[in-house]
């Protein structure tokens, strides 16, 4: 047993190890500093961006990265190819070589998740799905850099519309370098030879919709005398937003007085235009297998006789105008039908956007030359050298021309998202697009990240996604798609509008 005296001299050796420890701590703390401010322009480590604010530098200081890796999806039949014009064109306007994967739009988001999961990144990774839960869980881990403190050296990055940037938030931070798509995109797209053929005009209240593609299916609008046509394609599970909102849906939430919100699944309006669509399926006026056949597939149906209508991204027109199937040579004239009901829904006002990885991009000088990048294809020369490109190509015949929408889906800017041209056919296509923004309805939710949601997000989608689809399909009736509606608020709905009406009063 130690005796007082031995405890009073251990209690005394303690205490100087303690006074030891804190002169080594402010000793090194010191030393840290004093180093620190004789190396400002040394490369910093990711880790270090948490805790510390980067050096500024101008743009103009900052060399563009010579070589970039990035994954991207491609909607047409095959992948651009390396030698490809638009790859080899926006090589040269950025002046940085450009080393793509390339991944079918169908599987992209499976492929991102399995990237995302092995931690082997390129540098620049592509998201369609912003707020996946495997998107947002990797950038609240630290996979991909903050670009917040860097925004302010790259004037052309904050050129980008201010609500996009917003609505691409996450916590409060920029993550993600935008693909930018106007804030209201979608509607009707028409075979203007058959709305001739059929003696009507393009339809702008929702009787006239229904009657169109009755027309579409029952009236020879081919020519070819059989019976072998139908109204509206509908692909991928995916039943257009725009039908809803033509019933006074709200755009995916409704927040009510008090402040509450409400999901568009539990207002009548939005049951009004499910009936719809319920009725256009047993009529046969939509593309029967819908629910499970992909959309480059399904266009088939559009460029081969078989549809007429279709509600999608009004600028698909012109890669609609002039697709040329190699089996048919056929070419079809679009156009672009006024906004039904004077109603259509705002969108967030992109495609996606651009993140980068901290795996593959380790110093702040990596990843300002990939800022650079970026800000060099929104600059005002290599954006009119974009546009340039697009005019020219509508001037070429139809089997040398690429698709447009290919050029758009690899580029980061604002410079295509109108059509260009001065075509009679981009004049109408400008003026839809303005009908159409003018009557926009917004989803509330936009820019706010409720927990739940992430957490649920697959799960609460493939309650309402399922309900959805066997209810068109006759499959349950209306107190069945109620019970998947209460089912949906029990697994976590209802928390989510809960936590969306916090994040809304906090804006």
């Amino acid at each position: 047993m130690m005796s007082e005296g031995g405890k009073q001299m251990l209690k005394s050796i303690k205490t100087l190890w303690f006074y030891f420890v804190v002169l080594l701590i402010t000793a090194f703390a010191l030393s840290a500093c004093s180093s620190n401010s004789s190396t400002t322009n040394a490369p910093t480590s990711p880790a270090a961006q948490s805790s510390s604010s980067p050096t500024k530098q101008s743009s103009s200081e900052v060399q563009v990265a010579s070589k970039i890796t990035m994954i991207n999806a491609y909607f047409s039949n095959t992948a651009p190819k390396k030698d490809e014009f638009i790859i080899t064109e926006t090589e040269r306007i950025t002046g940085t070589d450009l080393d793509i994967t390339y991944v079918p739009a169908n599987v992209y988001e499976e492929k991102i998740n399995v990237t995302m999961t092995s931690g082997d990144m390129p540098q620049v990774v592509m998201i369609q799905n912003t707020n996946g839960t495997s998107v947002i869980n990797g950038i609240r881990s630290g996979m991909f850099w903050d670009l917040t403190p860097y925004l302010d050296e790259f004037p052309n990055l904050k050129k980008f519309d201010q609500q996009v940037i917003e609505n691409l938030k996450v916590d409060g931070k920029y993550y993600f370098i935008p693909r930018p798509r106007p804030l209201v995109r979608n509607g009707t797209i028409i075979r203007k030879d058959w709305l001739e053929n059929v003696g009507m005009d393009a339809p702008a209240t929702i009787d006239e919709f229904y009657d169109l593609l009755k027309a579409f299916k029952e009236k020879d609008p081919d020519q070819n005398g059989q019976n072998d046509t139908y109204g509206m394609l509908l692909y991928e599970n995916v039943i257009p937003g725009d039908i809803f909102a033509w019933h006074g849906s709200p755009n995916n939430w409704r927040v009510d007085d008090d402040g509450s919100f409400i999901k568009d699944v539990e207002t009548a309006e939005y049951k009004d235009g499910l009936a719809f669509v319920r009725k256009l399926y047993s009529e046969g006026l939509v593309t029967k297998e819908f629910a499970i056949v992909v959309r480059n597939e399904a266009r088939k149906d559009l460029y081969n006789n078989k549809v007429g209508l279709s509600i999608e991204a009004l600028d698909a027109v012109v890669p609609f105008y002039y697709f040329q199937q190699e089996d048919t040579k056929n070419y079809y004239d679009m156009l672009a039908g006024p906004p039904i009901n004077n109603l259509s829904f705002s969108t967030s006002g992109h495609n996606g956007g651009s993140l980068i990885s901290k795996t593959s991009v380790k110093t702040e000088d990596e990843l300002r030359s990939i800022l650079k990048y970026f800000d060099t294809m929104n600059s005002e020369e290599a954006k009119s050298e974009f546009v340039r490109i697009a005019q020219e190509n509508e001037k070429k015949p139809a089997e040398q021309q690429f698709n447009v929408d290919d050029l758009k889906n690899l580029i980061n800017t604002d410079a295509l998202i109108y059509p260009p041209g001065d075509s009679d056919r981009d004049e109408m296509l400008r003026n839809r697009m303005a009908e159409h923004s003018a009557v926009g309805v917004a989803d509330p939710s936009l820019g706010l990240i409720s927990p739940t949601q992430i957490e649920k997000n697959e799960q609460l989608n493939t309650i309402i996604t399922d309900a959805r689809t066997k209810y068109i399909m006759g499959e349950i009736d209306e107190a069945g798609f109620d019970a998947q509606v209460e089912l949906w608020k029990k697994t976590g709905g209802s928390q989510v509008a809960k936590e969306l009406a916090e994040l809304y009063k906090q804006k």
